[in-house]
């Protein structure tokens, strides 16, 4: 789903109820569906459900899990970079 199909899911009572049965907090959609979403936009059901279980209970607060959903993508950037670096540094060798 995408995040405006994510919000409207959220404007139903019974999800967000659902939701707070998985423990996790529906009041800031936007950061939810950020740790949800893989990068591409969208949720499917499998990271939904990895995502779910991630953020579960009091040990994994979503807090601690936007850390390490924010680190991994910054570390995704900094290889790409890394790789262009390296790019760069072959073409003015040659």
């Amino acid at each position: 789903i995408t995040f405006l199909e994510f919000e409207e899911f959220l404007a139903d009572p019974r999800v967000v109820t659902y939701l707070a049965t998985l423990e996790l907090d529906a009041s800031e959609t936007e950061n939810l569906f950020s740790m949800l979403d893989d990068g591409d936009g969208s949720v499917t059901a499998e990271e939904f459900v990895e995502g779910a279980v991630r953020l579960k209970g009091v040990a994994r607060s979503q807090d601690v899990v936007a850390m390490m959903h924010d680190s991994t993508r910054l570390h995704k950037k900094i290889d790409r970079m890394h790789a262009s670096l390296l790019d760069l540094t072959k073409a003015h060798q040659v």
